[in-house]
């Protein structure tokens, strides 16, 4: 009994690495708004059966904590992941991967700004192997069009940080299936005003295919309702320190299976910039916090 919290870190670290292919799959026939639209309210649609049970749903549309609920949905899901599934038109999933740990650096400067927490020596070395393996992507990338992706990501990722502030707020007594179907329905009224806004600005692109239904399903399903089920289960029953340290290995994954099925390809920057951008996440995560920001 004692590794199934391991295991299903270990099975949620693999959902996230194989998401991000989805999502790069979806953008060729689906805008990005409208793909997360579709996949939050599947996962939704998932949740009834949980919230209903549980007899949560007051809970769920509780009007004292609604502008919450929405700045997690909105800050959470709809804003970042919409301009991070975007940016996929022009980066690769690996890419996308290995620049989400810039993630950690939102959430040390987020901690001094807030909390007044003042990073450590090793929090500030690690940040700095972080920054050299983005460095190196982005150098890589040079002037064309990877580079914009690779800029856009970056520039969404102090979104989460929000998100997560806002669920740490949260009712203590709420379990984690409840605020993950928070998260996925109040993520849609964001992803309707995108979908209206790139309507009327750019026009909406639609291709329903069998392979876009599929990365629908397997992000809605796997991702948004089993994955973070998974997670949930698993930090309520290990160590926050132990389960991040094994969701942080998610980008070689990705990257394994992108050089497989043809969507990147191994250069030495490349893995230059995933080995110091993993060795400084997990040195700047597995430092003892008194704040931590990240839920």
């Amino acid at each position: 009994m004692k590794k199934l919290p391991v295991i299903a870190i270990w099975l949620d670290t693999l959902i996230t690495a194989v998401n991000m292919i989805m999502a790069a799959y979806a953008v060729a026939y689906a805008s990005a708004a409208l793909f997360l639209l579709f996949a939050s309210l599947g996962a939704t649609l998932c949740f009834i059966p949980h919230i209903t049970r549980i007899h949560a749903w007051n809970r769920v549309f509780d009007r004292k904590y609604i502008w919450r609920y929405l700045g997690i949905g909105t800050f959470g899901t709809a804003l970042p992941m919409t301009i991070m599934v975007y940016a996929l038109n022009f980066t690769t999933p690996t890419n996308a991967s290995i620049l989400n740990q810039f993630e950690i650096i939102y959430s040390l400067l987020l901690a001094y700004i807030i909390l007044r927490e003042k990073p450590s020596l090793r929090q500030l070395g690690g940040s700095a192997l972080i920054i050299t393996g983005v460095t190196m992507l982005l150098w890589q990338a040079g002037y064309t069009p990877q580079l914009k992706g690779d800029l856009m990501i970056i520039g969404c990722l102090w979104m989460f940080q929000i998100s997560h502030i806002l669920a740490k707020k949260l009712p203590t007594d709420l379990d984690g299936q409840t605020v993950a179907c928070i998260r996925a329905l109040f993520a849609m009224p964001g992803l309707i005003f995108l979908i209206i806004y790139v309507a009327y600005t750019q026009g909406l692109f639609f291709r329903p295919t069998w392979t876009l239904g599929g990365c629908v399903a397997f992000s809605a399903i796997f991702c948004y309702y089993i994955g973070n089920t998974l997670w949930y289960y698993g930090i309520r029953n290990m160590a926050l320190g132990k389960a991040t340290a094994i969701i942080l290995s998610y980008p070689v994954l990705t990257f394994l299976l992108s050089v497989l099925l043809g969507l990147d390809k191994i250069t030495s920057l490349k893995v230059l910039g995933l080995v110091c951008a993993l060795g400084g996440a997990y040195i700047v995560t597995l430092v003892p916090t008194k704040g931590e920001l990240k839920a």
